[in-house]
């Protein structure tokens, strides 16, 4: 049976595309590194948030993508972008237009990543569901700029293809900055999902209200209403499945007109590494407190004038380099002898140089035994070598590699091997670090060690 291709036309006049906005994230403020050695009382980072954060001009019309579900009638209201991603929203219409979107399916749920949609339909809904592929358009060019935030509707595509976009959108139901910004050319942002109809997007990615199942194929992380429970096949009402998709006038209060944004610190995990603060100009202020290293994330909010938000979080870090800990551990006289402050000094002849003591956050005034534990991991029947340890978190020169020999470097040099880290368990400035060689032992007799590097 065709499908009923409804006609929907997105005005394009002047009159119909008002001016109204919605917040976005334009350029992330990245993660910060200083060294302690650098930070004073009086040392500050400083951020123009108007640079950061901005506003987009939307239609006046959203497309309402309208499901019925076993928890009742569903609406994913999409804000799309006026000027900022033309080509991707003319694509996203015409599709629109055409009526491929009726009957489609969210058949990707990522809880607390995405939702994705745009890809598949019920292509005979008068009887028991049968999903096809949406029939695709060319591909388009990818238009990244606006950054993948909570709430944002962005292009999916292939993997290692920037400019492979057709059909297939996704919904960001968590911060994806760091992780759709920098892959794949940026995953190209063109709208928003409006304040009053995100709720719906993040329960249709809340697996305790649409169970996630592995349907095969593309299917492997479909969302099906929670009534299915596995003993029967899957059937329509099972699918978060769009009935309607309409042009629809966007609701009051749910876009401003100005584009004057308010700014606020949302969060400040560790305050002793950093304060922050916003000034009369707009401007993120960083303080550094001098006597503290670590890490504290922080998250910035803008918002518009009725109420729409969009965040931006990142972490500060203050570093330790290992002459900071020498000179905190030695006398000035000491600190110019390395015999017995350098980094290969063993002062106590416990074993420990004073680089692993530094790293390992030991004292250096007292006798220690290594805290490095090896042990054997077994994979498919194969034993690779591992080891356990901890290792100060805030550290800026330390790098660790597993070496390996057959007579412990006399005649076979010790040489690096692949490894990758298994956990890694943070206790305030201690992580317990657990990694393992990617080979299995030979079986002959090898020998292994973890090995500590201090970078320039």
């Amino acid at each position: 049976m065709p499908r009923l291709i409804p006609i929907l036309l997105l005005c394009l006049s002047q009159s119909c595309l008002a001016s109204l906005v919605l917040p976005v994230l334009n350029d992330p403020i990245v993660n910060l590194s200083r060294l302690a050695s650098e930070t004073t009382e009086t040392s500050s980072d400083l951020f123009t948030l108007s640079a950061v954060f901005g506003t987009e001009a939307i239609d006046n019309l959203v497309v309402r993508f309208t499901t019925q579900t076993s928890i009742g009638s569903l609406q994913l209201d999409l804000a799309l972008f006026s000027n900022r991603t033309p080509g991707t929203r003319a694509n996203f219409m015409n599709y629109v237009n055409d009526g491929d979107f009726v009957n489609s399916i969210i058949h990707r749920s990522m809880p607390g990543f995405v939702i994705q949609g745009g890809g598949f339909y019920d292509s005979d809904p008068t009887s028991n569901y049968f999903l096809d592929a949406i029939p695709t358009d060319p591909p388009i060019a990818n238009e990244f700029g606006i950054s993948n935030t909570l709430g944002t509707i962005s292009m999916a595509k292939l993997g290692g293809d920037p400019d492979s976009a057709t059909s297939g959108w996704f919904v960001s139901i968590g911060e994806n900055s760091d992780n759709l910004d920098n892959q794949n050319g940026g995953f190209t942002v063109f709208g928003r999902i409006t304040k009053s109809t995100l709720p719906n997007a993040l329960s249709i990615g809340n697996p305790i209200d649409f169970p996630i199942w592995n349907a095969g194929g593309a299917f492997t992380n479909l969302p099906l209403n929670p009534e299915f429970d596995n003993t029967r096949s899957i059937i329509e009402t099972d699918l978060v499945l769009f009935t309607t998709v309409t042009l629809e006038t966007i609701p009051a209060s749910e876009a401003g007109n100005s584009t004057t944004l308010s700014y606020s610190i949302v969060a400040n995990s560790d305050p002793t590494i950093a304060t922050a603060s916003i000034n009369g100009s707009s401007e993120l202020v960083l303080v550094y407190s001098g006597n503290a290293t670590g890490h504290t994330t922080i998250m910035v909010r803008a918002t518009d004038s009725v109420g729409n938000t969009v965040d931006d979080t990142f972490t500060t870090s203050v570093l330790l380099k290992f002459d900071d800990w020498k000179s905190e551990n030695f006398s000035e006289a000491e600190q110019t002898d390395d015999m017995i402050s350098g980094p290969d000094a063993d002062n106590n002849n416990d074993g420990l140089t004073n680089l692993e003591l530094y790293l390992h956050d030991l004292n250096q005034n007292n006798f220690h035994l290594s805290p490095v534990v090896f042990s054997e991991t077994d994979i498919a029947d194969a034993s690779h070598p591992s080891f356990t340890f901890p290792i100060r978190n805030d550290l800026a020169d330390i790098t660790y590699t597993i070496e390996q020999s057959y007579d412990l470097g006399l005649t076979d040099d010790w040489s690096a091997t692949p490894f990758i880290e298994i956990s890694r368990l943070s206790a305030g400035a201690i992580d317990t670090v657990s990694i393992h060689t990617t080979a299995p032992t030979s079986g002959t007799k090898d020998f292994y060690r973890v090995r500590f590097t201090q970078t320039p």
